[in-house]
């Protein structure tokens, strides 16, 4: 596996020697130059993702005019077919929603090698061979004050900094002995300097809260940059429509999760890392602001949305009083529906057109029905009347006859 890493690191690690050698052995500088370089060379992914970024803006209405066909109609089958519809329409365009993702997928190798660098800086920076790591390695446990440390020949930036302690006390030829030592190193000028601030702090240090120094301010500023890159990079940025609650609460659970990660990884590595991502998170923005000046986002107007909404047969509910009421609208079996509007229970639904031999059988059935309906009629027994009840003056004129 190192040696498949090898194809990344030693290039960088010539890169990383370079910009040391630029600014005078100053490794926070070189790191600053560093990060400017890998910017530089990812700067034609980053077009590539404004480019993509455009695309998606102008397919903006098209959306929104999708979204708006199925607005109100929470049920899974509806949303799914929303969904099919959006990425139906993307296709038709040409247009990649993963498209932008490559630059970010670019930066975890570029870390992954730039952490084996710092690690190892012996090897990909002094470009001093794994025997001679070993002959260092043995030299400096000679010394009473290391005898019982343990270093690792392959995470070898503890033993950088003890060998350097050496060499600035008894000079160079303490590891005379050591083959192919003086072609890489002739003085304390070819080891990376990585202290800041007259030796305040080390970046080979990695921070700990059970230290308390300047070191701290590391994992402090990696949050502060990280986080506020995020926020204006959003911002100069497209960032597609989103109707769903859950994805808004996401983005904000993403925008303290991310930062809060990168203070954990800084807490476990040395900090020379964490000086490269602030410096990348500042780069970055800078990179982004660039090009959202020279390939600015479009707007679109109103008529392009309603352009839009024609070319998907958006239709507006009938009866405005309802649709402003914010009752839901049908979903389940009526997804295809285009008119919102539900049909009174009162008035029956239009009959189809039927085939001639199937309205001739109906009009037989209807004859046939209505002949026997009227001989049902003549049949029944015709009912008597009631008799008409009597008034008081007729009972009284009755009485007074059968007196006479």
């Amino acid at each position: 596996m190192s040696s498949i890493w090898d194809i990344i690191n030693i290039p960088m690690g010539y890169v990383i020697r370079f910009c040391n050698d630029l600014v005078g052995n100053q490794y926070l500088f070189a790191l600053l130059i560093f990060a400017l370089i890998v910017e530089v060379l990812t700067l034609p992914f980053g077009i590539k993702q404004q480019k993509n970024s455009i695309k998606q803006a102008k397919m903006r209405p098209k959306e929104m005019a999708i979204r708006k066909k199925y607005a109100g109609r929470e049920d899974n089958a509806t949303k799914q077919k929303m969904s099919t519809e959006i990425q139906e329409m993307y296709q038709k365009e040409g247009f990649n929603p993963m498209g932008g993702c490559l630059p970010m997928l670019i930066q975890f190798p570029i870390i992954i090698a730039l952490y084996n660098i710092v690690m190892n800086p012996l090897k990909y920076i002094c470009r001093l061979s794994t025997d001679a790591i070993n002959g260092i390695m043995a030299v400096v446990k000679s010394y009473s004050e290391y005898a019982d440390v343990t270093f690792n020949a392959e995470r070898n930036i503890d033993l950088m900094s003890a060998m350097k302690k050496i060499i600035e006390t008894d000079g160079v030829e303490a590891f005379s002995g050591v083959e192919g030592f003086a072609d890489s190193i002739s003085s304390v000028a070819d080891i990376p300097n990585l202290s800041m601030f007259g030796g305040a702090i080390n970046l080979a240090d990695t921070p700990s809260f059970t230290v308390f120094n300047w070191l701290l301010l590391i994992p402090v500023l990696t949050f502060v940059a990280y986080f506020f890159s995020m926020k204006i990079n959003r911002k100069l940025m497209y960032q597609p429509s989103q109707n769903d609650a859950a994805m808004g609460c996401s983005n904000k659970v993403m925008d303290y999760a991310m930062p809060l990660m990168s203070v954990f990884i800084t807490f476990g590595v040395p900090a020379a890392l964490g000086v490269y991502w602030i410096f990348k998170c500042i780069l970055g923005v800078i990179k982004q602001a660039v090009l959202a000046l020279t390939m600015p986002l479009p707007k679109f107007t109103e008529e392009e949305l309603k352009a839009a909404e024609k070319e998907y047969s958006i239709k507006e509910a009938k009866n405005p009083a309802r649709a402003s009421s914010g009752k839901k609208v049908r979903s389940l079996h009526h997804i295809d529906d285009e008119d919102y509007e539900t049909p009174s229970p009162a008035v029956p639904a239009p009959k189809t057109e039927n085939k001639p031999e199937e309205a001739a059988d109906e009009k037989k059935d209807a004859e046939e029905k209505s002949e026997e309906t009227n001989k049902l009629i003549n049949q029944a027994p015709l009912k008597e009347d009631k008799p008409r009840r009597k008034s008081k003056k007729e009972k009284s004129e009755k009485e007074n006859d059968d007196k006479n």
